[in-house]
């Protein structure tokens, strides 16, 4: 997949970013981020969103306004693009027009706490907050049989986003297609992602494994199948490459020993790799945590890239430069906490740290650790970015 083009100056954002996907040096860093919560969003284009706009956006689907929720995801995200010159834009299928998202019951007073019409509990913080899926059905097998022996359904209105975007921007930059939660789409069927793809809580998946591992491998194959059906919605489209993104690891190492994982998670995974690139796009893989002791086998797997990395927990983007940065690009990795309670010298101190060891010879994209989250400081992001304008031209000097 190597690119035909020379690495020279005055490229655009889609070739600076596959010319540093194949380990050679653009013309300067590419920049961009996989999500950005609302109050940045809202500070940069100064009008309010319903881009990643959590609460205000569920609300506004429970009301009856998902047209104006999609046509605002639309506008507001090509905007967003433009104003921050981003290289990279993630992409997802967005809410049908054909169906009631308004939820089955509600489970407490506030309306914060609900069960959906597919049985998962889901309870938000706050009425302006995100919802996290906190409880979820057993699965049987009959919703196996039905899962493997069909497909999910994907209609033209969830495909808007992807549409208006690859139109907009699909000549000039590099758009990645990802699995979310509002909707429930998936990109990733191989590990529980609560919300979005395999719906299971992760202290049942691990009983699971070790009562009913033929059922765990049923299930990863449905999920599997599934993720791959509707990534391939978005690669029809015209996106250049999918991420991965159900994260196999918390603060302290994997959910699995590099044993299990070997055995119940790298076969679905590889599956999911094999699958988009056979289909013609690179292949990212997100997730957060350590991951040292299963990293050599996820980049065995042949992905083009690595996202989520979080220096904070020992994913030092030197080392991971100096013992994988051959094989794969890395997205990252400025940590998303000093963003929000960091002062500017050391979001300063960050970007140069991580152009200095990750960007010399190409295969590195400067983000932050995940995403820009809400809490983050205005001014410490766009210090980020000006950073990363005025020390990431190559070749690399600091």
């Amino acid at each position: 997949m190597e690119p035909k083009m020379p690495a020279q100056k005055g490229m655009n954002s889609k070739q600076r970013v596959k010319i540093t996907l194949a380990h050679r040096e653009p013309d300067r860093v590419p920049v961009g981020e996989m999500g950005i919560d609302y109050p940045i969003i809202e500070q940069v284009l100064g009008h309010e969103t319903f881009y990643r706009a959590q609460g205000k956006e569920r609300l506004a689907i429970w009301e009856g306004r998902r047209d104006e929720v999609v046509r605002s995801q639309k506008e507001d995200l090509v905007a967003l693009v433009r104003a921050l010159e981003w290289d990279i834009v993630p992409v997802w299928l967005t809410y049908s027009d054909q169906v009631d998202y308004l939820p089955r019951r509600f489970l407490s007073e506030d309306q914060l706490k609900w069960e959906d019409t597919a049985g998962n509990t889901w309870q938000a913080p706050s009425p302006t907050a995100d919802a996290l899926c906190v409880d979820a059905p057993d699965i049987t097998s009959d919703m196996l049989e039905e899962m493997l022996s069909s497909g999910p359904q994907v209609d033209e209105t969830q495909l808007e986003l992807v549409r208006h975007v690859v139109h907009e921007l699909g000549e000039t930059h590099f758009i990645i297609g990802r699995g979310w939660h509002a909707p429930s789409t998936w990109t990733d069927g191989s590990f529980p992602l609560p919300g979005e793809g395999l719906s299971i809580p992760i202290d049942r998946f691990l009983i699971l494994i070790y009562e009913q591992p033929e059922l765990v491998h049923k299930i990863l194959q449905a999920h599997t199948r599934w993720a791959i059906t509707y990534a391939s919605q978005m690669i029809a489209e015209g996106v250049d490459a999918i991420q991965i993104n159900a994260d196999y690891c918390i603060n302290t190492g994997p959910w699995l020993s590099p044993t299990m994982f070997r055995e119940f998670i790298l076969p679905y995974m590889q599956q999911q790799v094999d699958a988009y690139k056979k289909m013609g796009v690179y292949v990212l893989k997100h997730t957060d945590g350590k991951t040292w002791s299963i990293l050599d086998m996820m980049v065995s797997t042949g992905i083009d890239a690595l996202h989520g990395i979080q220096p904070s927990l020992g994913m030092d983007i030197r080392l991971l430069k100096e013992n994988v940065g051959d094989r794969v690009t890395l997205f990252g990795a400025v940590e998303a906490e000093d963003l929000i309670n960091g002062k500017m010298e050391d979001i300063r101190r960050s970007v140069e740290y991580c152009i200095r060891h990750g960007a010399p010879g190409g295969g590195y994209v400067l983000t932050t650790s995940n995403s820009v989250q809400a809490g983050t400081r205005y001014e410490n992001y766009v210090e980020m970015l000006r950073v990363a304008r005025e020390k990431g031209n190559y070749p690399i000097t600091i």
